[in-house]
C-alpha cells in the first residue's frame, strides 16, 4: 500500500476534514490530501507573521531588541501567558517571538503583529508567490467573532468584556475559509521548505525561525506523540480552534542525517480529540515510511 493510501485509510471515517501534505526534503518523495484545500489557519498564521517580522528586521525596520510595553487593551484571550500578568510589563521583541512560537501566546502575537502591520503580513506573502494563504484577521479578531462579539469595536474589547459577554457562535468566520486567516497544505509545506532551504530570508533569519519553532511547547497530542523523542527534532507551529487542529513542522531525523516536511490541518471537526488522534497517527506511519 503507498504512503498516501495508508493516509488516507487513517482518516477515513474523520467527522471533519482533513488536509495532509508531507515531503522528505532530500529524496523529493511527496504526497498530498486534499493539498489545494482551503483550510483556516488558527494560530499556524504566526508562522508567517513570523517571516514578515524577520523580513522587516533585515530591512532595518525594527529590531529584535527593541523592547515593547504591554498595555491593557493589549491583552488578548485564548492561548499564552501574557494575558494573565500585570500591564506595564516590558520585554523586547525577541522574547514577544518566543512567547508566540513557544507557547503560542496570543497577545504577544497580536503585539508583534500590530508592530509589522497585518496588511505587511498579507503583502509579503503575494510577493513570495503565495496565492491561497492569507492573514486577514488578528488573534482578537478571530476569538471575538468566536465568542460572539465579532461587532465590537477594537476600543470596545477587553478581556473582562469578553469573560462576562461570551457566547459561542458556530457561524464565526474564524472557522471558515471566507475573510479569514487560511491557507492549503501544499502552501504551508511550500513556505517551511523555502524557511528550511533559505530562500525566503537570509540563512541567519531562516535559521533563527527554525530554531524558535524548535521551542514548541503546544499540540503534544499531535505530529509528536507516537514518535520516537530520541530519534527526532521537530520545529513546528499548531493551531487550534473549535473543531480545528492543525499541526506543521520540519521533521529531522537524528540517524539519518534527514529531515521532512508534514503539514497536517483539519476543520468541522465533531471532536477536536479525534482530529488529534488522526494526525498522530498520519505522523507516525510517515515517519515508519521514511525510516525503513
Amino acid at each position: 500500500m503507498s504512503l498516501k493510501d495508508k493516509i488516507i485509510e487513517i482518516t477515513h471515517g474523520l467527522e471533519g476534514t482533513i488536509g495532509i501534505a508531507v515531503k522528505h526534503l532530500q529524496t523529493g518523495e511527496e504526497v498530498l490530501v486534499e493539498g489545494d484545500t482551503l483550510f483556516p489557519t488558527a494560530s499556524v498564521f504566526k508562522l508567517p507573521l513570523l517571516v514578515e517580522l524577520y523580513r522587516q528586521v533585515e530591512e532595518g525596520y525594527i529590531s529584535l531588541d527593541q523592547r515593547l510595553v504591554m498595555t491593557e487593551e493589549a491583552r488578548v484571550p485564548g492561548s499564552g501567558i501574557l494575558r494573565e500578568l500585570s500591564p506595564g510589563l516590558e520585554m523586547k521583541v525577541r522574547d514577544y517571538v518566543t512567547l508566540m512560537m513557544m507557547l503560542s501566546d496570543n497577545t504577544a502575537t497580536d503585539m508583534l503583529l500590530d508592530l509589522v502591520g497585518i496588511e505587511n503580513v498579507d503583502k509579503n506573502l503575494r510577493r513570495m508567490g503565495f496565492d491561497k494563504t492569507r492573514v486577514v484577521a488578528s488573534c482578537g479578531d478571530m476569538l471575538f467573532d468566536l465568542a460572539g462579539l465579532g461587532d465590537l469595536k477594537p476600543e470596545e474589547r477587553s478581556l473582562r468584556v469578553y469573560m462576562e459577554r461570551r457566547k459561542f457562535n458556530p457561524n464565526s468566520k474564524s472557522l471558515g475559509v471566507e475573510n479569514n486567516d487560511v491557507t492549503t497544505p501544499k502552501e504551508m509545506m511550500r513556505l517551511l521548505e523555502e524557511i528550511f532551504s533559505g530562500k525566503v530570508l537570509s540563512r541567519g533569519s531562516c535559521d533563527a525561525i527554525l530554531e524558535t519553532m524548535k521551542k514548541c511547547q503546544t499540540g503534544s497530542n499531535r505530529i509528536p506523540k507516537y514518535l520516537p523523542r530520541e530519534k527526532v527534532e521537530m520545529a513546528r507551529k499548531t493551531g487550534s480552534l473549535s473543531g480545528i487542529v492543525n499541526d506543521v513542522g520540519v521533521i529531522y531525523l537524528r540517524e539519518k542525517g534527514e529531515q521532512y516536511i508534514l503539514c497536517a490541518f483539519t476543520m468541522g471537526l465533531a471532536k477536536s480529540s479525534e482530529g488529534e488522534e488522526a494526525i498522530a497517527k498520519v505522523s507516525k506511519i510517515v515517519y515508519d515510511h521514511l525510516t525503513v
